[in-house]
């Protein structure tokens, strides 16, 4: 073999160099490619959102100020609520942003009068993951706060997320007019579930007396939690182990005697997670029943997903945490079981007995599942 010569070593060399820059070059054009590509993406997705009523502010270096609605609730407002809820979402995800992206400088509660109990915490939820992002810096300005909604958060624990908490001041200090007792949120990571004892220490404080029939509640919340630990957040890599949260309250309202707990994950939701189960081979069983154009809506799944809690009898598969929520509220004869999760909704509720099962599809999904558990308390 012929001896280089140091010429032909250095240039050699500086072939080599030449070639690994050129390569980074690309790598670089490639990954600002795809920052542009998101971004854009987002602030398209945003602007969409507006045309559909979002209200929003914008500053001239493309800050943006949420302007929460006047009124927020899934079942009578959804398509304005969820809103909401997704700018939220979409504007606290962490992307490299150049001068044109939007970014997400505030959330005004001053126009917003009244909030459901879940909409109340998912709106807690999304808060504070972009809090998480944000390394816990955000600071809650409450001045102009309607008082009955500042006393609802009050009492959810909202103003616990933040490690500057507001000063409450006596300009608007919360109403005494009376409003539905409410449970403090429970915040917990996959497969807590033995957190669901909180709940029920702080339910029975709020209803005054033992709640008959508990074992059925916990068996429900306790599948909930499993299932998010199994289901909501899968082992891909997508989202981060700080993200895989779950959050849970209740409520309780002495006049109507009304009994409700609120559970919501920020998972990928039961349709996408459920043909990556054990249990899919028996859920296209129940899809056969169904028109074949049908079998992939988010809401048919879902119904899908309930029926085979019913029928199922692999305990390794599934608990029955379902069928023993649905039980709870059958025994009292008043009530619902109400599923939320990306673009569908079912409904199973009681009321004097009898059941009527409801299933709805939305253009705007939640992101994640919310399931809201209701049930009247008297003899």
């Amino acid at each position: 073999m012929k001896k280089l010569s140091k010429k032909q070593r250095l240039l050699d060399v500086k072939t080599a160099i030449l070639h690994r820059h050129k390569e980074k070059e690309k790598d670089n054009k490639k990954n600002a490619s795809s920052s542009n590509k998101r971004w854009v993406g987002r602030n398209d997705e945003i602007d969409v959102l507006i045309n559909k009523g979002l209200s929003i502010s914008l500053s001239k270096n493309r800050d943006l100020t949420i302007n929460l609605p006047e009124e927020m609730n899934f079942s009578k407002k959804y398509d304005e609520t969820i809103l909401y809820i997704i700018a939220i979402r979409r504007l606290a995800a962490t992307i490299a942003n150049p001068y044109k992206a939007y970014r997400l400088k505030s959330v005004n509660f001053n126009r917003l009068k009244k909030i459901s109990t879940s909409a109340a915490l998912v709106l807690t939820a999304e808060l504070s993951k972009w809090d998480d992002a944000t390394r816990q810096r955000l600071r809650p300005m409450t001045d102009n706060w309607d008082a009955d909604i500042l006393k609802k958060f009050i009492d959810l624990g909202f103003f616990d997320l933040f490690k500057t908490p507001p000063n409450i001041s006596s300009n608007n200090s919360p109403s005494t007019l009376p409003r539905s007792d409410l449970v403090r949120y429970i915040k917990g990571r996959c497969g807590e579930a033995k957190k669901t004892r909180e709940l029920k220490d702080e339910l029975i404080k709020i209803v005054g007396d033992p709640i008959d029939k508990w074992m059925f509640l916990r068996g429900g919340l306790d599948e909930a939690i499993t299932n998010v630990s199994h289901h909501a957040y899968p082992d891909n890599g997508m989202i981060s182990e700080n993200n895989k949260n779950w959050y849970l309250t209740g409520s309780y309202n002495g006049s109507s005697k009304e009994l409700k707990i609120v559970f919501y994950d920020q998972g990928i939701g039961i349709p996408k997670s459920l043909p990556a189960s054990k249990i899919w081979e028996r859920a296209l069983e129940v899809l056969s029943l169904f028109p074949a154009g049908e079998r992939k809506l988010d809401e048919v799944l879902l119904k899908a997903a309930v029926e085979l809690d019913r029928t199922s009898t692999n305990k390794s598969d599934r608990g029955k945490g379902l069928q023993d929520m649905l039980e709870f509220i059958r025994q009292r004869r008043e009530g619902y079981l109400s599923i939320l999760s990306s673009r569908g909704l079912y409904k199973l509720s009681v009321s004097n007995g009898k059941e009527l099962v409801k299933s709805e599809h939305f253009d705007d999904p939640i992101s994640g599942t919310l399931i809201i558990w209701s049930a009247t308390l008297q003899n």
